[in-house]
């Protein structure tokens, strides 16, 4: 009779177990994503608060393009992530923007102004999973009667 208990109370215990697995292990999926879409975000505002200043000292944001940096695919790299290369952020308009990425990353970033100087479009693309699938996070620049505004990082709609 006591074994039957005790089966029971232990056999019990396992589903919780297996319940609660069901329930944790999506979670944290779920969380380790969101932390590698917060980089982006937390880039691509220092991108902009650097766009922002260059206008604020000249008048223009920096100009220049920056395609992709770095140009392959992070999931190329050690640990799925880019490796830091000091060297792939000199030169404009990165510099002007005092903006390098001197640890591991997730994402790469391109840069965009216009011709007049008065906007600009920043970029952040990653594959998180290495799916061949990959997000955009866009933030823009433009600046309205002398005032430089950034927009809000758009996020992109689907889920990598």
């Amino acid at each position: 009779m006591w074994l039957w208990i005790v089966l029971g109370v232990v056999g019990a215990g396992l589903v919780m177990v297996a319940i609660l697995a069901a329930v944790v292990v999506p979670k944290a999926d779920e969380y380790v994503e969101r932390s590698k879409r917060i980089e982006a975000e937390l880039n691509l505002h220092a991108i902009g608060r650097g766009a922002k200043v260059g206008y604020e000292e000249t008048g223009r944001f920096p100009e220049g393009d920056a395609a992709l940096t770095p140009a392959a695919s992070c999931c190329e790299g050690p640990n799925h992530k880019c490796a830091p290369d000091p060297a792939l952020w000199r030169g404009e308009p990165w510099e002007s923007m005092y903006f390098e990425m001197n640890r591991p990353h997730y994402f790469r970033y391109s840069y965009r102004a216009s011709a007049d100087g008065q906007s600009f479009t920043a970029t952040a693309v990653g594959d998180l999973d290495c799916d061949g699938e990959e997000v955009v996070f866009t933030v823009t620049g433009t600046a309205v009667g002398g005032n430089p505004e950034l927009s809000e990082v758009v996020r992109p709609t689907n889920r990598d």
